[in-house]
C-alpha cells in the first residue's frame, strides 16, 4: 500500500514540469502527506487544461452517503479497481496523477518498524497513477461547494520495495501522461495495461527519522538518510 509521501516542490515546478496550465497555492511543503490531508493532484479540465488541485486523500464514492471511517479508501488495486464498485466509476473518467518526491514503506526490525524513503537516485519528481471523485451532500444545498476526494492506485512491489512491502504505487512515466488524463479514453484494457510495477533501476530506499511515524511532523529533516544503520 501507499500510506504516506512527500510533496515539498514549488508548485510552479510541477506545473512546469507536468505542463499544467491552471497553477495551485499552496501553505508549503509537506514532507509527511498523510490520509484525509489534501494532497496535490493534476486532472484534465473540461476544456482540455491541466490543473494542479487540492484533493482530500481517502476517496469519497459520489453515490456514497458521506465519508465512512470503516473503509480505508486511500489505495485501489490495479488488479481489480476497474470493476471494485467504489472505483470503478473514476477509473472509467476521472483519473488523476499525483505528483511527488517520494513515499514511505515500513520495515519490521527487531526495535520497531522503520521508516524508509523510497524516490528517484536524482531526487527528482515523479507522478502516482491516481482517480479522483465529487461527492455532494445531498442533505445540504448545491450551493454548498462538494469534496473533491482521491485514491492511489497499487500494484506488486519491484525488486526493490519488495525488500519492504509487497505492494508499491503505480508509478507512471511522462510519456503515459496524456493517455492516463485522457478522459475520453474509456479502454478498460489499455488503462490496465499501464498499471505495471515501475523498473528498480536508478531508484533508490533508505531509512528516515521515526518521526515520520507522527502525521503531524512535517519537516526536510524526515527525509534525511539515517546516519546509522537500520536496528542499531
Amino acid at each position: 500500500m501507499c500510506g504516506r509521501f512527500v510533496q515539498f516542490s514549488d508548485p510552479e515546478c510541477y506545473a512546469s514540469r507536468y505542463a499544467i496550465d491552471i497553477p495551485c497555492i499552496v501553505d508549503g511543503p509537506r514532507y509527511n502527506s498523510a490520509p484525509t490531508q489534501a494532497v496535490l493532484a493534476i486532472r484534465a479540465e473540461p476544456d482540455g487544461r491541466r490543473a494542479l488541485i487540492p484533493l482530500r486523500w481517502g476517496l469519497v464514492p459520489h453515490w456514497s452517503k458521506g465519508i465512512d471511517h470503516r473503509y480505508s479508501m486511500i489505495n485501489a488495486r490495479a488488479e481489480t479497481v476497474h470493476e471494485r464498485p467504489a472505483f470503478r466509476d473514476a477509473f472509467r473518467r476521472r483519473r488523476c496523477l499525483i505528483p511527488t518526491e517520494g513515499f514511505y514503506e515500513w520495515q519490521t526490525t527487531p526495535s520497531g518498524k522503520q521508516p524508509h524513503l523510497i524516490c528517484r537516485e536524482d531526487r527528482a519528481p515523479f507522478t502516482m497513477a491516481g482517480l479522483w471523485e465529487r461527492w455532494q451532500d445531498p442533505t445540504r444545498s448545491t450551493e454548498q461547494p462538494a469534496l473533491e476526494s482521491c485514491t492511489i492506485i497499487v500494484t506488486e512491489a519491484n525488486a526493490l520495495v519488495a525488500k519492504l512491502h509487497d505492494r508499491m504505487p503505480v508509478i507512471l512515466p511522462d510519456e503515459a501522461h496524456a493517455a492516463w488524463l485522457d478522459p475520453n479514453l474509456d479502454d478498460p484494457d489499455a488503462l490496465r495495461a499501464l498499471l505495471q510495477p515501475l523498473s528498480p533501476e536508478g531508484w533508490t530506499a533508505f531509512p528516515v527519522s521515526r518521526a515520520v511515524n507522527n502525521p503531524r511532523n512535517n519537516g526536510p529533516e524526515l527525509i534525511a538518510p539515517l546516519e546509522i544503520p537500520v536496528g542499531e
